[in-house]
């Protein structure tokens, strides 16, 4: 249905009656009596409130099932419509006919405070016709009482007679002498979570491997810009300054994370790593982690660590070059400009993000001929209209906060039936680009179940293409397509595909993927370990990431994965678990 034309009175008024029925069988706990404030095809998506995981449930029963006998042990309290800026009742849009209304509300449980979010549609049909009910709840723990995170500091020590630098190095010095936790890589991941971790007062070093944070950044080819808004890849607690471009560089990202630490006042070893393999103390609830710190060996004991070096592991090549081949084979991870490549035959092995980018690229830079080798198919669209989709989510001018908490709430099951629904009936955004990728014979896709690009994210990371360019390229014929087939040998200057046909090639890049993170892991914790947890991305049978931010499986061992928005709201998660473990809410 289309919402009616109510103004914002009218959707509070509409709100507060829902939120008022709702609020008095929650804390009744009333579960059968709850579940009929649900559309039914409703979902519940619980972060810590219920139980100590994130969980999405979809209809009355299986809603009615996870609540049953937690619900009354809970104690859910003093819920309250939130009225502050940014979250007063308003409309929605679910798909192009279906729409409704939006409230976010507050509540307390017996440990903590939390916040909730529900989309409700007016429902015309079934036994409940002519009410508003929810296609979404969410309820999530906000912050544990007594341990609440903490604001700024006053900024004057011992009364005026200890400087900064003095606090300064104390704190350090015992952070780095005993940290609860230890968090492995400086990118925009680690550095988020410590500092959420430090304003939970969670004792955190985190360690790099590379000589300066930001290093993975400036050592990724040189014209990678981001394809997201400043808004969607801002950095907890310190968005990007106003005059910020709206699609941020590589290098300007990594001097951005290179300072953020010391704004952050966090604790970071750079020229460290991990000396395989790490034991774990089942009695003591403690790691033996040693590292290698510049060449010095130092022994740590944390509780717990937290892996965050990336979403994807190593490079994968799917064959080894054979040695007679005269030019050059690399990995699209090696890859440092198409300067290099001027007036040289380059063929592409891959049809995603990074190979779009590349061509383009090599195209600029005077490459004699560039050509994409496309095995299957690819989901692609404009960064022009997911830029302006991600400014929708997170606008300029709100806090990034807000566009988290909003995007947190709605189910990953629920938005994949709303992108199915929309893929399958709203016109196509990206018309243009598709006719002229079509008309050069590559094959597209709308992602998983043709759910759009989002979930190809969350699923694969991987497998889609933000054009920028290269697609104008493909069609014209700058750059040349071959399609459904696979590098399967070389000669001393020609490239042979699976079909037989072959390419006079000087220069062969792979953009053909990572491995697994897990394999990586394994290499430092060992299989023993490493066999314990849970895959680190994709989706489970709910529709909930896969052990990022979540119990892994293994006693203090923790995964972090994702682009900055999964970061940026993941650490909250990940720090208020370790903070109810430490308090003894929680089992080690």
């Amino acid at each position: 249905m289309v919402l009616p034309p109510f103004d914002p009175p009218g959707y509070r008024l509409v709100a507060k009656d829902w939120l008022h029925l709702f609020s008095t069988h929650l804390i009744a706990g009333d579960v059968d009596a709850l579940v009929t404030t649900f559309m039914p095809d409703g979902w519940l998506r619980d972060v810590l409130t219920f139980s100590w995981d994130t969980r999405s449930l979809e209809g009355p029963q299986n809603i009615a099932n996870y609540l049953r006998g937690v619900l009354q042990k809970v104690q859910i309290s003093k819920v309250k419509l939130d009225e502050s800026p940014h979250l007063a009742p308003t409309s929605f849009t679910l798909t192009a006919s279906v729409s409704g209304i939006e409230l976010a509300f507050k509540f307390e449980t017996t440990i903590s405070r939390g916040r909730g979010l529900a989309r409700l549609l007016f429902n015309e049909a079934g036994e409940n016709i002519g009410q508003w009910k929810a296609i979404s709840v969410s309820m999530m723990m906000d912050e544990l009482k007594g341990y609440e995170e903490s604001g700024p500091e006053l900024g004057v020590y011992g009364g005026h007679t200890l400087s900064w630098s003095e606090v300064k190095a104390e704190r350090q010095r015992r952070i780095e002498n005993d940290p609860l936790v230890v968090i492995v890589g400086a990118g925009q991941t680690g550095l988020q979570i410590a500092a959420r971790f430090k304003s939970l007062n969670i004792p955190t070093l985190v360690i790099e491997r590379k000589a300066r944070v930001g290093d993975t950044w400036r050592e990724r080819y040189p014209t990678l810009s981001l394809h997201t808004p400043r808004m969607h890849s801002s950095l907890l607690y310190q968005p990007y300054p106003h005059n910020w471009p709206i699609f941020t560089p590589r290098d300007k990202l990594a001097d951005w994370l290179e300072q953020y630490p010391v704004s952050q006042d966090l604790v970071v070893w750079t020229n460290t790593s991990i000396i395989p393999q790490p034991t774990y103390d089942s009695a003591k609830k403690k790691w033996n982690l040693g590292l290698n710190r510049n060449g010095t060996t130092v022994e740590l004991h944390p509780t717990h660590i937290v892996l965050a070096t990336g979403t994807l592991g190593a490079p994968l090549l799917p064959l080894d070059p054979d040695p007679k081949f005269r030019g050059e084979v690399l990995h699209a991870a090696s890859y440092q400009g198409g300067h290099l490549y001027s007036g040289k035959r380059v063929v592409v092995v891959g049809a995603a993000n990074t190979a779009a980018d590349m061509c383009q690229d090599l195209c600029f830079r005077g490459a004699k001929s560039v050509t994409m080798i496309q095995r299957s198919s690819t989901c692609v669209v404009s960064g022009k209209n997911l830029a302006e989709g991600h400014a929708s989510l997170w606008p300029e001018g709100v806090p990034v906060e807000v566009g988290d908490f909003k995007f947190a709430s709605m189910p990953m099951g629920l938005y994949k039936k709303i992108g199915i629904t929309r893929m399958s009936t709203e016109p196509d955004r990206d018309r243009d680009i598709h006719e002229m990728l079509e008309s050069a014979g590559f094959k597209l896709n709308n992602g998983p179940d043709g759910a759009g690009r989002s979930l190809l994210v969350v699923e694969r990371f991987a497998g889609h293409w933000v054009d920028v360019g290269c697609a104008e390229l493909v069609a014209s014929g700058k750059v040349k397509l071959k399609h459904g087939v696979e590098v399967k040998a070389f000669t001393e200057d020609t490239v042979v595909f699976s079909d037989g046909s072959s390419l006079k090639a000087d220069v062969v890049i792979f953009a053909t993927g990572y491995q697994s993170v897990r394999e990586y892991t394994k290499e430092l914790f060992g299989d023993s370990i490493i066999s314990q947890t849970k895959e680190v991305w994709g989706l489970d049978h709910e529709g909930e990431i896969n052990g990022s931010y979540r119990p892994t499986g293994h006693s203090g061992l923790w995964y972090a994965a994702g682009d900055f928005y999964h970061s940026r709201w993941g650490s909250k998660q990940l720090g208020l678990l370790i903070k109810a473990m430490e308090l003894g809410l929680l089992p080690l």
